[in-house]
């Protein structure tokens, strides 16, 4: 395969074409990204972060050698990584935003404020960057308010209770092993917080987490359109997007074992590769996301990428796991089903 070959390949995936196929790929592997840890118990979840993000690391160096084998070296820029810490600075507080206000509040808020922090920030442009302009500006605003609406029909869905056997529970209890007992952290446990300030300190951290998450492409829109001569191709961020996410995850899983006086919790010996497993899929999922902002644009795939994942997830929970029953549960299910494809198409022919 020639050099010539190689860039036509490339300047595909900038096409419209290549984004929604970036669309799809990415949907997939976000709706299907937790299935690997699913029966495991993740405790205070930030060793399966750890584990999950050497897996993002993986793709990351995959994708740096691929793009560099057959077409050239991206330059690393070293801002591209503060993205990426962002993501894994966010991510660490998922646990704590679900132990106060439950999955299915969180999800809903912190996807909700994801979504319309990304599209904000990339419509109107802040942060120096220049806005992104959609051909059909009021389809889009109401794509965005359907895919509101679609998140919230996904978060009700109420799935069963599923009983995990006592081997795929992790070892809780290391903090305690052997008689050993961990210094005092100076934290109070959330669970004995009272109910409204508990309540309140979810509903924030669950923004702050969402706000993070819809900015942490702004440090590489913000190379492209202002660095001279920086590459436009998504993929060339990839690497450096992923090594932040990993630097960030290490620091703070070397932190949080300090507080824990090196007896954190950590997965099931059982759960190690399927958590790296999870990662890989993330990282194949975030990886799309980079090539579809490029060919489609932030105001455009925020709200897909923000509600097909959701609605997948869903689907493979009834079809695979027939975790979600009952008759109410499907008629919502049927209608986020249709609130989503017609928020898809919206925001698809508002480009």
């Amino acid at each position: 395969m020639n050099n010539a070959t190689n860039v036509d390949i490339f300047a595909k995936l900038n096409t419209p074409t290549g984004g929604w196929a970036a669309i799809f790929v990415c949907a997939i592997c976000f709706g299907t990204n937790l299935i690997p840890i699913k029966k495991f118990k993740m405790g205070d979840g930030l060793g399966c972060q750890w584990l999950m993000c050497n897996g993002v690391l993986i793709v990351g160096i995959a994708v740096q050698l691929i793009v560099g084998t057959l077409y050239r070296v991206p330059v690393f820029y070293p801002l591209a990584m503060v993205g990426g810490a962002l993501w894994a600075a966010g991510n660490s507080l998922t646990v704590v935003i679900i132990e106060s206000i439950g999955l299915s509040l969180s999800t809903l808020i912190w996807s909700t404020a994801n979504m319309l922090f990304g599209f904000t920030t990339s419509r109107f442009g802040v942060f120096g960057i220049p806005p992104k302009i959609p051909s059909r500006p009021v389809m889009n605003y109401v794509g965005v308010a359907i895919a509101v609406i679609s998140v919230a029909l996904c978060v009700v869905i109420k799935p069963s209770a599923d009983k995990i056997s006592d081997n795929e529970e992790g070892n809780s209890n290391l903090d305690v092993e052997g008689g050993h007992k961990c210094c005092p952290c100076g934290c109070v446990l959330i669970q004995h917080l009272p109910a409204g300030f508990r309540r309140a300190l979810g509903v924030f951290l669950a923004i702050v987490a969402g706000s993070i998450y819809g900015n942490t492409f702004i440090p590489t829109i913000y190379i492209q359109s202002m660095v001279k001569g920086a590459s436009q191709a998504g993929l060339d961020y990839v690497f450096a997007y992923f090594v932040g996410i990993w630097s960030a995850s290490t620091i703070i899983f070397v932190v949080y074992a300090l507080v824990k006086c090196n007896r954190p919790w950590f997965p099931a010996k059982q759960a190690i590769l399927p958590s790296i497993l999870s990662g890989i899929l993330f990282g194949l999922a975030q990886s799309s996301w980079f090539i579809a902002n490029v060919a489609l644009g932030e105001p455009i795939t925020f709200p897909i990428v923000s509600t097909c994942p959701a609605l997948i997830a869903t689907l493979v929970g009834v079809v695979v796991f027939r975790e979600i029953k009952g008759k109410r549960n499907l008629i919502i299910l049927c209608v986020a089903m249709c609130v989503t494809i017609t928020g898809l198409l919206l925001n698809a022919f508002a480009l």
